[in-house]
């Protein structure tokens, strides 16, 4: 009797374990599979806007994808036609596949409108196997295609992996049908997985069909996928040890404690908060769009010089916030309301006056009626902000020496025609009273030379500052042309047709004059380089500027007539050293740097080819934010406690 109720007893705390591993499992898989939903809903977004001929609709949602895919690591996003044809992508070399031999296809086709998600094989980049989400486009004239998002399913069957650290476990993603799309843990040993009990209930399973006696629990994952947990217990002599190690797992190593409401005074991790360059925190995003602190770590004092106390009363974290810093769109709290994750970096005022950069992270918990629960970390990125100066001036000053002859040159002309204008003042004041008259022509001559001369050494010394100001409201057109000012002779000795068609008024912009012309400069020599390969009539570079689809924004293209980009370039355009000039006329650097200047000022970069034949060329379009009016930015402002060192922007991702 005694070894029967240990043996009951043993099996109920397997079940308890596997219960609770499946709960600790489904939390870290639940992100990308939430990244696979938002990605679909964003593709269909902006199907239903280019079927509404909405340029703004469809650039809002190409933008969201693009979070969404950066964010969640996705591999692409993608729309068919009722057909199975891919006719926009996220990943263009895409573009024209045929999945109407997918399974999901069909089902669609037939009716089918939940979301589906199945394994695939795709020429990638990051892979050849896909796990592929679809669900029907919403047409009213009847079965229009299909959204699909896709997902490497390496990352599921690494977060399984990390979760199942007990002996005998096994973790699995299955569809209704069985069919695992992701496992960790010890593999089983026969193909087929079992499944739970119809209710979903924990429960023990006999050994048979050449499965060992186990343990099993599932948690449904959305659609028809549940997360089950295969447990095969401990040796009798040993039945505290799997409980112990389920306790840890479930509570502390996957569970995530501060996702489970456990206040993080009591939390195992926060040993280490003492010594990470972060901290981790609870809130609620209110229904007004605040977002107020309900606990924080102690270490928030060592990161901030905030006490615990004090950053916990509303409006701490608004009022700490450089609002010029914050990227581009919604702050996170209304991405938040929105999303379920979202990530944003700013520069940040601590207790003692001073600035730091943080990057914070938040995932959504809960929704309720007061409101969005959330729980996020608050990073430390001011060392890595400083590393990416260095970069940057590394690159700028590399820039600055590849320039040397035609800046030479640019200085020379000015001075070689003041030489020459002195020697004829000084002949025409040799002549006596006659020549006063031609010797003040020459001499204005000189004074004009003089302001070339000048601006250019002033467009060179402020280049080259090393610390550069706060972001502020710029003038857009005075960038360009400044940056004209150094370019100007190497695209000229290049043979380059330069057109500028910017408009006689734009609105300010929020950036730093300084960087937007490292980034335009970068631009500028990229396309020179490749118009080499062009005939010299057929050199041509188009920059203009004009207010963006959407209200707040300011855009500025920068067109060549050159041979465009290859599709294997555009996948590694912006990746740091990656580059396609010959050995020793290139760093690598140019486009990541350039890419990260413009996140750092709220804004972006992106890349295309812009046509095919004689037209065909790379366009890279900028987008800046534009500057609060004077009258938005009033309002009461907390007194600096003391003087604050210029910000600095992001490190190259």
């Amino acid at each position: 009797m005694q070894a029967d109720g240990q043996a009951a007893q043993r099996q109920a705390g397997a079940v308890t374990t596997a219960e609770r591993a499946a709960r600790g499992a489904h939390t870290l898989v639940a992100q990308p599979l939430h990244g696979l939903a938002d990605a679909l809903a964003a593709a269909e977004q902006r199907h239903q806007a280019q079927a509404r001929g909405d340029r703004a609709g469809q650039a809002v949602a190409e933008r969201q994808l693009a979070e969404s895919i950066r964010r969640d690591a996705l591999q692409f996003a993608a729309v068919t036609d009722a057909q199975g044809r891919i006719l926009w992508a996220t990943h263009p070399p895409l573009i024209g596949t045929s999945l109407s031999d997918r399974e999901s296809f069909g089902l669609h086709r037939a009716g089918r409108a939940e979301v589906l998600m199945a394994p695939a094989l795709l020429d990638l980049p990051g892979g050849p196997r896909s796990l592929l989400a679809t669900r029907p486009l919403a047409d009213p004239r009847g079965f229009a295609g299909i959204a699909v998002a896709a997902l490497d399913p390496r990352r599921l069957d690494r977060a399984l992996g990390d979760a199942a650290v007990l002996p005998g476990l096994r973790l699995g993603l299955l569809r209704a049908d069985g069919l695992p799309l992701a496992t960790g843990g010890a593999p089983l040993p026969v193909p087929a997985w079992p499944l739970p009990a119809p209710g979903g209930a924990p429960a023990w399973r006999p050994g048979s069909d050449g499965l060992p006696p186990l343990a099993l629990a599932g948690r449904p994952a959305g659609g028809d996928l549940m997360l089950v947990a295969a447990l095969e217990p401990p040796p009798a002599e040993n039945p505290w040890l799997g409980w112990l190690l389920a306790t840890v797992v479930g509570a502390g190593a996957i569970g995530l404690p501060l996702l489970r409401g456990q206040h993080p005074a009591a939390a195992t991790p926060d040993r280490l908060d003492d010594t990470l360059p972060a901290i981790a925190y609870r809130a609620v995003v209110e229904t007004g769009g605040a977002m107020r602190l309900t606990e924080v770590g102690p270490g928030v004092e060592r990161l901030t010089g905030w006490s615990p106390e004090a950053a916990l009363r509303p409006g701490w974290r608004q009022r700490g916030i450089d609002a010029q810093t914050l990227p581009l769109g919604p702050d996170l709290p209304d991405r938040l309301r929105r999303d379920t994750q979202a990530s944003t970096e700013y520069r940040f005022r601590r207790a003692d006056g001073a600035w730091m950069w943080l990057r914070e992270t938040a995932r959504v918990t809960a929704r309720g009626a007061a409101g969005t629960e959330v729980a996020g970390v608050l990073e430390d990125i001011t060392a890595e902000r400083e590393l990416a100066l260095q970069a940057a001036t590394a690159a700028k000053f590399a820039t600055l020496g590849e320039m040397a002859a035609g800046l030479a040159h640019e200085l020379n002309q000015p001075i070689a025609i003041m030489s020459l204008a002195a020697e004829n003042a000084a002949e025409a004041l040799e002549a006596g009273e006659d020549g006063v008259e031609e010797a003040l022509t020459r001499l204005r001559r000189i004074m004009a030379q003089a302001d070339r001369a000048k601006a250019i050494v002033t467009q060179l010394r402020a280049f080259s500052r090393v610390d550069v100001s706060a972001l502020e409201p710029i003038d857009l057109g005075a960038a360009v042309h400044g940056m004209m000012v150094l370019a100007g002779q190497a695209l000229r000795d290049a043979g380059v047709q330069v057109q500028l068609r910017l408009p006689d008024v734009l609105p300010p912009v929020v950036g730093q004059t300084i960087l937007v012309e490292q980034v335009l400069l970068n631009l500028v020599l990229n396309a020179r380089d490749a118009l080499l390969e062009r005939p010299a009539e057929r050199r041509r570079l188009r920059i203009e500027a004009e207010i963006g689809p959407l209200v707040d924004e300011v855009t500025l293209r920068v067109q060549d007539s050159g041979p465009g980009l290859a599709p294997e370039v555009q996948e590694k355009l912006f990746e740091p050293f990656y580059t396609t000039k010959p050995p020793g006329l290139g760093t690598g650097l140019g486009l990541s740097i350039s890419r990260t200047i413009m996140q750092g000022i709220g804004g972006r970069i992106t890349a295309e080819n812009r046509g095919q034949g004689s037209e065909s060329g790379a366009e890279f379009t900028l987008v800046f934010r534009r500057a609060p009016l004077a009258a938005e930015e009033e309002g009461p402002r907390p007194a600096p406690r003391a003087p604050a060192p210029a910000p600095r922007w992001p490190a190259a991702t």
